[in-house]
Parts: structure tokens; C-alpha cells; sequence
């Protein structure tokens, strides 16, 4: 057969040769016939690979060895075939190449199943009332699937003393904003802080404040924009500082509500109605049908748009009312104010105040705007921008602990933004008889809706004909609620009758069974139980029209869920709305880069695989080679040991 040998070695060896052997001569025959071709001697260094680059066991056969006609044969040395047999680099390959194939599959699959989460979102609304504000912090993801976020409360900061204070001296509201708005700005990361929108909304106090002294006012506004954009990054809009009506603090709280009951994302779901009753102001609200009479609104929310009544009733917040029923009082006594208060103290009994309780009525108390007649033209405005801290722990549950190591920077500078000099000075003192049948006369009057109208000249009157009709849920969510529940030891399914009993035998008490019915509890809260039990009573029967039967409809809370209703919250969720979606890619890999990567790597673990065959092809013939080469080593040991005597004979004959 013809054959060609290929040395790959350099030197004389070098090259090839084309012969023609039989198939039964041997492997070692053939490499002499080369080596004797190119004048070299042959070693033990030098083998002999087939075609297949496997060695070739020297005793063999051409034909034991499988060498066919036209094949080629390669010459190599024994020390590069050592080399080449050490296995143990291609199991390195191996495993590296099975190594990155497998986590590359794995981490591009991670990639591309893997939701990536929504950047969260933060929102920042600071209710600013004028005899307190409180700072809210919000979080929501930017993916809106229903158009509306779902708006988690995540902080919040209480602030003592009201903005409405700094008409006079707006430079110090660094002093009253900095501390809560630093506070909440910590919680947010930084590199989010220049897209977190900050809201501030002033209530009923700022309203009655814009209504008489819009210059001042608008300087506190002013200067809380001006301070949040020096001193913050946040994203400071001036169309979002100011102050907002009673229909948006309404729908607020109805939103709160009803959000936190999951009645908004539900079709055809029937939602509550709401009442809040603050400090200036009361608002009620109700989603209505299309068609009827009430005065209503739309508010799309998750995909839903509800029409809404929300009513806003100045001056019939707990604080104001109070100073509407003791100007009644006053009047009913026929005392003429403005006299009595530059020459003497007028005595006056109040039904609502236990028997033996004696106080002193600044005359400043029935002197504001919401107590303003035909007969006062100029109100006094310090009663709404100096709140006792006493009433406030009545409304806002937060308010003791909000301000734990925290004192109102105005509470020894603080000015009156009208000139109280000019107005009556003093005081009336007022001497409780304890009287609950002439009590419960006295507030319902505050109610009525003539007799309201013809007396003040500014605020609102409440008239239960000009409401929808509470026939289903109202959830009462006020703190002054929950205040009155736990002092009166109101059950949760007390009944109207059981309350106002409740009500009344509190009104019946005289100031030492009064003080002994509720030990530890701050003395003007207690001395204030009767009124505020009774104004709650009459608001509900008289000024909203719930009698026993409907009275089963009201639930009185301040969480829902275990979670604070407030109506901030509402607010924000509704601003969502109109924020645009920011959803999150589906995956961190689109579909070609996934598929480019999934080739990529299963090319890694196919060249594994290949690389693992190739390296036990070697080790196999590793072991098979050596033990031919132990065998060719120990014959030509043998051989050389036999002939040896042999050949120096025949080398020392002469030629």
C-alpha cells in the first residue's frame, strides 16, 4: 500500500516521504525505512501517529494498526506525546467552559424571567391648619395598571402652632417647617428628592385667615414656597402651596375612606360616606347617582369615575362652634359684650359646664369671624391663630406624641394679624349649672338653620334638608369621635338612645362626681365632655338628619384596617391620577439579546462537552500508549542485551 510519512519535527528529519510498504510490515519498520532515508539514526524519542493523530504501537502491523491505503503518518517525539497527555489542562477546559455555560444560562434566564420592580415613588402633603400643620410622607410604585397609585402612608410629623401665626413674621417659618421637613426628607433617597412633588394645603383656619386678611395670608404662602425652594430639593411647584377648598379636603377624606375599605377598584361597589370634623370646619361626603338634584362632581379613580356631593361647612368645627354657642349664650343672657368687657365681669350660667366649674370667656372667643354680626363688622383674628393645646388633644390623636421634645416656635412671639387693641378687651366668667335638658336647647340651636342665618354674617348654617340622605355607611373618622367614645364608655353597637343617655348623665354631674368619674384625664378636656357630647349628638340628629333607625349606619373610627385614616392620603391618591405611568420593562433582557445569549452560552457548554470527550479520547490512549512504550522499551533492552556481542563482532571485522 502506499503511504506517505510526515515528519513534523525540524532538523535532517524534517519533511515527508512517499512509500510503497506492505500492510504486514511493522510501525517501527516504516519509521527506520524514514530514518534511514534521511540519514539520521532512529531513537527511542521518536513516534508514529495515524491520521487520527493517535500513536501507533511500534510492534504492530500496518494492518493491525488499521493504516489504509493513502494515509498519512506523522513523526513526532516521545517528549511532545507526554505533554500533549497531560490530561489535566483539558479538564481545566472542560470545566470552564461547563462552568461559564452553566451560569451564563442560568443569569440570563434570571434576567429575562425576572420582573423588575417599579422604582418607588414618594409624594410629600403637609396639612397646614392655623393652630397646627402636620407633614405626610407617601410611597407608591410608578406603574399605575389602573391609572390610580395605590398610596401607602409611610410617615408622618406633627407641628405645633399654626402657619397662620407668621402673617406678621414669615421669616421664622424656617424655625416651624424645618425640623418635620427635614425629618421626612431623610427618608427619601437622594437621588429620588428632585422628583418628590411637595403639597401644602392649609385648611379652614387659612380660609377664614384669606377671607380677612388676604395681604397676610398670601405672605405666609409666599414665604413657604420661598423657604421650601432655598432649603430643599424637593420638587417645589407654586401651584401646589396654598389653600385648598372644602370640597378638595371633602373628597379627600371620602377617598381616604373608602380606598382603605378597597371600595374603589370594585364596579358597582357602594361606597361610604364620610364625615370629618375638624378644628374651623366640617365636611361631608357622598358618592350620588347620575340624575339627581345635588350639586356633584366627578373623581376618576382606578378606571372608576364616582360623582361626588362633598359639602364643607365653616365655623361648625369643634373649636368654632364652641365659640358660636358661648356668643349664643352670651346674647340669650342679654349681656352686652363689648360693655361688660371694658368695665366689669359679667356672670353668666352655662348649661354644658358642670355646677361648681367656674372659667373665665376671653371676650377674643366670641369676637372672631365666626361669631361676626351686623353689630361687629371687624373680627378679632387671634382666637383662630392661638388654638388652646388642651382642644387640640380632643381632635388630633398624634398630637401628644408629635410634640415630645418639640415646643411652637411662636408661642412667646406670636402677634394677633389684627390689631386686637382696637377691639373689646377682657373677659366673662362663666358658671357652669350643669343642666343637660337646657344643654342639649342650647347646642341644637347652633343647628338651627333661620335662626343661624339671620345671627352671623360669615361661615356657613347647617341644614340637613340640603344633604343626600345618610341611608348607608357613614364613617365618622374624626379624632374628637374616638375622644368622646372612650370618655363616654361607649360601646361599639351603642345604640342613639344609649348615647345621648350617656351624654346627658355626664351633663348631670356635678364638678366633684365629674372629676372622680374620670381620673388622670386633663381638666378642661373633662370640663369640656358635656358640650363636646352634646354638639356631637345634635351635629348628628339635627345637622345631618340621622335618627334611630339610620344611627346603626354610623361608625365611629379613626382607623380603618388598623391604619389612620387622614385625609392627605386621599388627596395624594387622587394627585396620582394625573401623573403619568412609569412601568417597569418586563425583564432586564429583550427577546434577541436573551436568544443571542442562550446561543452563546450553549455553545460554552457544547465546546464542554466536546472538550470532555477529546480528554478521555486522551487518557484512554494515554494509558494505552504507555503501556506500548514500556513494552517497546523493554524489548529493545532485550534486543540489545542478546545481539550486542554480535554487532561489535561484526563492526570489528575488517571491510
Amino acid at each position: 500500500m502506499k503511504v506517505t510519512v510526515w515528519s513534523v519535527l525540524s532538523g535532517k528529519i524534517s519533511g515527508h516521504l512517499v512509500m510503497n510498504v506492505p500492510a504486514t510490515q511493522t510501525v517501527c519498520k516504516v519509521l527506520n525505512t524514514y530514518c534511514s532515508y534521511k540519514g539520521v539514526s532512529q531513537t527511542d524519542g521518536y513516534v508514529m501517529r495515524s491520521k487520527d493523530n493517535l500513536v501507533l504501537n511500534p510492534n504492530k502491523t500496518l494492518g493491525q494498526a488499521k493504516v489504509q491505503e493513502g494515509d498519512t503518518l506523522t513523526i513526532g517525539l516521545l517528549e511532545d506525546e507526554q505533554q500533549t497527555f497531560a490530561f489535566g489542562s483539558w479538564w481545566m477546559v472542560t470545566l470552564a467552559s461547563f462552568t461559564i455555560g452553566m451560569l451564563g444560562l442560568v443569569l440570563s434566564c434570571w434576567l429575562f424571567f425576572h420582573t423588575v420592580q417599579t422604582p418607588e415613588k414618594f409624594g410629600i402633603v403637609v396639612d397646614a391648619g392655623s393652630s397646627h400643620s402636620e407633614a405626610f410622607l407617601f410611597t407608591w410604585d410608578g406603574e399605575k395598571p389602573l391609572k390610580t397609585a395605590d398610596v401607602k402612608l409611610s410617615h408622618r410629623c406633627f407641628i405645633i402652632g399654626g402657619i397662620s401665626n407668621y402673617a406678621t413674621h414669615a421669616d421664622d417659618l424656617g424655625k416651624y417647617f424645618g425640623p418635620c421637613i427635614n425629618e421626612i426628607i431623610s427618608l427619601i433617597p437622594s437621588n429620588l428628592q428632585r422628583d418628590t412633588p411637595i403639597y401644602v394645603g392649609a385648611t379652614a383656619g387659612m380660609r377664614i385667615l384669606r377671607y380677612f386678611d388676604q395681604e397676610g395670608a398670601d405672605l405666609v404662602l409666599l414665604s413657604v414656597r420661598e423657604f421650601l425652594e432655598r432649603n430643599t430639593t424637593l420638587q417645589v411647584d407654586p401651584r401646589n402651596i396654598g389653600v385648598i377648598s372644602g370640597f378638595e379636603e371633602g373628597i379627600g377624606g371620602w377617598i381616604a375612606v373608602n380606598y382603605m375599605n378597597n371600595q374603589l377598584k370594585q364596579h358597582n361597589s357602594t361606597t361610604a360616606i364620610t364625615l370629618d370634623v375638624g378644628g374651623a370646619s366640617v365636611q361631608v361626603t357622598s358618592e350620588v347617582t347620575p340624575g339627581d338634584h345635588w350639586k356633584a362632581s366627578n373623581v376618576t379613580l382606578f378606571n372608576h369615575t364616582h360623582i361626588i356631593n362633598s359639602q364643607s361647612y365653616l365655623c361648625f368645627g369643634i373649636h368654632e362652634a364652641f365659640h358660636r354657642y358661648s356668643y349664643l349664650l352670651v346674647m340669650e343672657n342679654e349681656t352686652d359684650t363689648a360693655a361688660e368687657s371694658t368695665t366689669s365681669k359679667s356672670v353668666i350660667l352655662d348649661p354644658c359646664l358642670a355646677k361648681g366649674v367656674t372659667r373665665d370667656l376671653p371676650v377674643s372667643e366670641i369676637s372672631g369671624p365666626c361669631t361676626l354680626t351686623k353689630n361687629n363688622t371687624k373680627p378679632d383674628l387671634s382666637g383662630i391663630t392661638n388654638a388652646n393645646p388642651a382642644k387640640l388633644k380632643k381632635i388630633f390623636k398624634n398630637y401628644i406624641k408629635g410634640s415630645e421634645g418639640r415646643q411652637d416656635p411662636t408661642s412667646e412671639e406670636r402677634s394677633p394679624t389684627t390689631d386686637v387693641a382696637k377691639l373689646p378687651s377682657g373677659s366673662l366668667t362663666i358658671q357652669g349649672s350643669g343642666d343637660a335638658i337646657k344643654c342639649e336647647e342650647r347646642v341644637k340651636k347652633l343647628f338651627d338653620y333661620q335662626s343661624c342665618n339671620s345671627t352671623f354674617t360669615f361661615g356657613d348654617c347647617m341644614d340637613s334638608q340640603s344633604l343626600p340622605p345618610i341611608n348607608w355607611t357613614l364613617v365618622a373618622f374624626s379624632g374628637i369621635f374616638e375622644h368622646l367614645t372612650m370618655l363616654l364608655h361607649l360601646e361599639p353597637n351603642v345604640t342613639l338612645a344609649q348615647y345621648k343617655k350617656s351624654v346627658f348623665d355626664t351633663c348631670s354631674l356635678n364638678v366633684e362626681l365629674l372629676f372622680a368619674a374620670y381620673p388622670g384625664f386633663d381638666k378642661e378636656l373633662v370640663e369640656d365632655l358635656c358640650f363636646d357630647g352634646m354638639f356631637l349628638y345634635s351635629l348628628m340628629t339635627s345637622g345631618l338628619g340621622i335618627n334611630k333607625d339610620t344611627w346603626s349606619n354610623v361608625q365611629f373610627t379613626t382607623e380603618i384596617n388598623k391604619k389612620e385614616v387622614v385625609w392627605p392620603q386621599g388627596f395624594m391618591i387622587n394627585r396620582t391620577s394625573s401623573f403619568p405611568s412609569q412601568s417597569a420593562p418586563a425583564s432586564s433582557l429583550d427577546l434577541v439579546t436573551f436568544t443571542l445569549l442562550l446561543l452563546l452560552f450553549a455553545v460554552f457548554i457544547l465546546s464542554g462537552i466536546l472538550f470532555l470527550n477529546h480528554s478521555h479520547r486522551i487518557r484512554n490512549h494515554s494509558a494505552s500508549y504507555q503501556r506500548v512504550i514500556a513494552e517497546h522499551i523493554d524489548m529493545e533492552l532485550h534486543r540489545i542485551t542478546v545481539y550486542k556481542p554480535k554487532i561489535i563482532i561484526m563492526r570489528e571485522l575488517p571491510e
